[in-house]
């Protein structure tokens, strides 16, 4: 009894990763997260995530706004959850003098929504505009992470 309560256990913590593991356990895994009050959430796997490009820019023209471009992929052959990005300003030291954390709804574009699946082997465009008039940064570090 305490095996199987063991495993039931192990199946709801690790549902997301039997879900991709497992293709065709999705809707049994779907209808017991949904028995015990709890979405099935997406992979999560910072490893399979990649910035593939960015830049950082003053934006005169919105009065010397910084502006983020950065292009993010998805190296999974499966949907993810979107992930958070860290980004850091750093002085001529490389020492971190600010730091913000943007989560998906704040850096996806347009109409998409945040609880969607990030599409396996595909890229996304993020664009960012960021107010630091009083940071005088030299450089910066960009990070993808799940909380």
């Amino acid at each position: 009894l305490l095996a199987l309560g063991l495993s039931g256990q192990a199946a709801f913590h690790y549902r997301s990763e039997l879900a991709v593991a497992f293709p065709s356990l999705q809707p049994l895994l779907l209808e017991f997260s949904h028995a015990l009050d709890s979405p099935l959430p997406l992979p999560a796997r910072a490893e399979l995530i990649s910035i593939e490009a960015s830049d950082l820019q003053t934006d005169t023209a919105r009065g010397n706004l910084l502006v983020l471009n950065a292009t993010l992929r998805n190296r999974a052959p499966y949907g993810q959850a979107y992930p958070s990005l860290e980004l850091s300003l750093t002085d001529t030291q490389d020492v971190a003098i600010a730091r913000r954390v943007f989560p998906p709804k704040e850096y996806l574009p347009g109409k998409t929504p945040a609880d969607q699946p990030f599409a396996g082997n595909s890229d996304i465009a993020v664009r960012l505009w960021i107010e630091a008039r009083d940071i005088s940064a030299a450089g910066y570090r960009l990070y993808v992470f799940y909380p």
